[in-house]
C-alpha cells in the first residue's frame, strides 16, 4: 500500500510545485519559492500550518526522488496528505492559499492608508480655499 500512496504523491507533488510555479510566475521550484515568500508573509493566515505541511511534503519529495529504494520502503505518508495536498491546489487554484489572503490584506491596508492621506490633504486644501474666501489670512 505505501508504494502505491507513495506514486500517488509524487504526481499530486508535481502538480503543486507547478500550481505554485504558476502561481508565483517562477519556472522550477515552485513549493520552495511559496515557502520562503510564506515565511517573510509572517501575519498570513494558517502560516504556520502550511508552512509545516509543505515542508514535511518537500522533504519527503526529495527522499522518495533520489533514493530508488524509498518508493518501496517510505512509509511515512498516509492517505490523509494526499487530501491535504488536493485541498491545498484546490485552495491555489481558488486564490483562498496564506499568500493570496495576505496580499489582499496587504493590498486593502494599502488603499486604506492611501484614502486617508487623501481626506488629510482635501481637508487642509479645504481649509486652506476657506481661510482665503473668508479672508482669514492664514495662507
Amino acid at each position: 500500500m505505501s508504494k502505491k500512496i507513495n506514486k500517488k504523491f509524487l504526481k499530486l507533488f508535481v502538480e503543486l510545485d507547478s500550481n505554485c510555479c504558476d502561481k508565483l510566475g517562477v519556472k522550477a521550484g515552485g513549493v520552495t519559492e511559496y515557502i520562503n515568500r510564506l515565511e517573510s508573509a509572517r501575519f498570513a493566515p494558517k502560516r504556520d500550518e502550511v508552512l509545516d505541511a509543505l515542508n514535511k511534503y518537500r522533504n519527503v519529495r526529495n527522499v522518495l526522488a533520489h533514493d530508488a529504494k524509498a518508493i518501496k520502503k517510505n512509509k511515512i505518508l498516509i492517505k490523509r496528505d494526499l487530501k491535504w495536498i488536493k485541498k491545498f491546489i484546490k485552495s491555489l487554484k481558488r486564490k483562498k492559499d496564506p499568500i493570496s489572503a495576505y496580499l489582499r490584506k496587504a493590498r486593502k491596508y494599502a488603499r486604506r492608508k492611501k484614502s486617508k492621506k487623501v481626506i488629510l490633504w482635501l481637508v487642509v486644501i479645504a481649509a486652506a480655499a476657506a481661510a482665503a474666501v473668508f479672508g482669514l489670512g492664514l495662507v
